[in-house]
């Protein structure tokens, strides 16, 4: 049985090395009231996803999300409809925020927790579910129309993000597994919406010393390779317990 007054929903970020992205979706009418029908017995989620804006037309989209099935945990169901709608696994997932506006759903009173995931889409295949029409990454500036109020979910999660990669290194999971100073500098400027001096990050980001040099360089590029590091979680927990704080 789903609780038709909870559900999840999740903003799934990527970045792509020059822009910050938001996975959004569009479900397949037809099938996800089969489902609905099939599986749940009352009127008011059956009116729901009849007057879901996401089914009537072919340009508003949603983020990923669905009412909680009352046997589940809310983390554990994020996980679920996460990887269950994008083939997602594993990644990096938090709650952030819970959204409660009386008049959000039409209808009926629905609270939604919200999630956010950081991927590099460099590792992760998509994988659509039976349920979904379309499924796309789109520029975190350049929004397509959304349903209900997922731009101000959105909105939310973005600064909650700006605010968590100032003191946790959770930007390294937007990155690839070996990456350059420069590279690393740029997923920050694109997060915080703002100009890092370069002098002046590198030095604070190699004085946190929790960077390895991976002992390789670019290849294929127009320019000077640049060396290649990676992050080294273990060193990092280890430099908190003795004290580090980080700090961009």
């Amino acid at each position: 049985m789903l609780l038709k007054n909870i559900s999840v929903d999740c903003v799934i970020f990527g970045f792509d090395g020059e822009r910050l992205n938001v996975l959004l979706w569009q479900a397949d009418p037809q099938l996800l009231l089969k489902v609905v029908r099939e599986n749940e017995d009352y009127e008011q989620v059956r009116i729901l996803y009849e007057s879901h804006p996401s089914l009537l037309t072919d340009y508003t989209w949603g983020l990923i999300g669905a009412h909680v099935p009352y046997e589940t945990g809310l983390d554990e169901f994020a996980q679920d409809i996460t990887s269950g709608s994008t083939g997602l696994r594993n990644v990096y997932l938090r709650q952030f925020q819970t959204f409660g506006d009386c008049n959000r759903v039409a209808y009926y009173r629905v609270i939604t927790v919200g999630y956010y995931a950081l991927i590099n889409p460099r590792y992760h295949d998509l994988q659509m579910s039976p349920l979904t029409r379309k499924m796309m990454w789109f520029d975190i500036d350049h929004l397509p129309r959304l349903c209900f109020d997922h731009e101000k979910i959105i909105i939310s999660a973005l600064n909650h993000l700006r605010e968590s990669v100032k003191y946790h290194p959770v930007g390294f999971h937007l990155l690839p597994e070996k990456f350059t100073l420069t590279e690393l500098q740029t997923m920050y400027e694109v997060i915080l919406g703002e100009k890092l001096d370069i002098r002046n990050f590198r030095k604070k980001i190699q004085k946190m010393d929790f960077l390895l040099e991976s002992g390789e360089k670019q290849v294929n590029v127009p320019h000077r390779a640049a060396r290649l590091y990676r992050f080294d979680k273990d060193k990092y927990e280890l430099l908190v317990k003795e004290g580090l704080t980080f700090r961009i």
